[in-house]
């Protein structure tokens, strides 16, 4: 199984490909659940910035901030 780690803005996500060929991504280092899935590599990223913006939207609309990553090592 594939897995491995992009980052935008600060957020990463963790990214994995099931048995059927899907890329399911999940954004680590918040409590918040945020996923997403793209059929294609090409996608991940563009999949991944529509899921946090759709997030930033949400806390944007509830009148919250945005949780932050917790700071990690590479």
């Amino acid at each position: 199984m594939l897995s491995h780690l992009i980052e935008i803005e600060g957020y990463r996500a963790r990214i994995e490909r099931d048995r059927e060929g899907i890329l399911w991504g999940r954004v680590i280092d918040i409590n918040e659940p945020i996923n997403f899935k793209a059929s294609t590599m090409r996608m991940v990223e563009t999949r991944f910035a529509q899921a946090l913006q759709a997030y930033f939207d949400r806390c944007l609309a509830l009148g919250k901030e945005p949780e932050k990553p917790k700071a990690h090592g590479f």
